[in-house]
């Protein structure tokens, strides 16, 4: 299975320039773990990224939340092709330690995040397509 496969939503992105507060307010709005600091230029390509884990750090050592997100973003990207396959993806993110991956098209540009939380709905799914199976192929209850 490719990673695209798993890619549920647009990436959500933000300029380099917005604050810490304007990244915390973009993170209850969109319920998500990760923005991508974006170029404004199109194609989109990521330039680095902030998670809540950085917002809080950046709380926690007396950062104005008035900064730009610049000063606190990762700029070391870890990146993987729409069309890796999965276990690449599940690789990265196990030796890179990280729960995100910014996930782009062949020429570079921004296709979207994959999610730790990705694969578990996937998980779920193919278990609940398992049940399915069982119970057609050994009969209800």
């Amino acid at each position: 299975m490719r990673v695209e496969a798993l890619i549920r939503r647009a990436p959500v992105t933000i300029s380099s320039s917005a604050t810490i507060k304007q990244a915390a307010e973009v993170f209850v709005r969109e319920k998500i773990g990760l923005l991508v600091v974006a170029s404004t230029a199109t194609p989109v390509k990521a330039e680095a990224v902030i998670s809540e884990r950085d917002i809080v750090r950046a709380v926690a050592v007396g950062t104005s939340l008035n900064a730009p997100l610049d000063s606190v973003s990762t700029k070391k990207l870890v990146r993987v092709g729409r069309t890796d396959n999965l276990s690449k993806a599940a690789n990265l993110m196990f030796e890179n330690n990280i729960r995100h991956l910014v996930v782009e098209n062949s020429d570079g540009s921004l296709y979207g995040v994959l999610s730790i939380r990705d694969f578990f709905r996937e998980s779920k799914l193919l278990e609940g397509f398992r049940k399915d199976e069982e119970t057609e192929v050994h009969g209800g209850d």
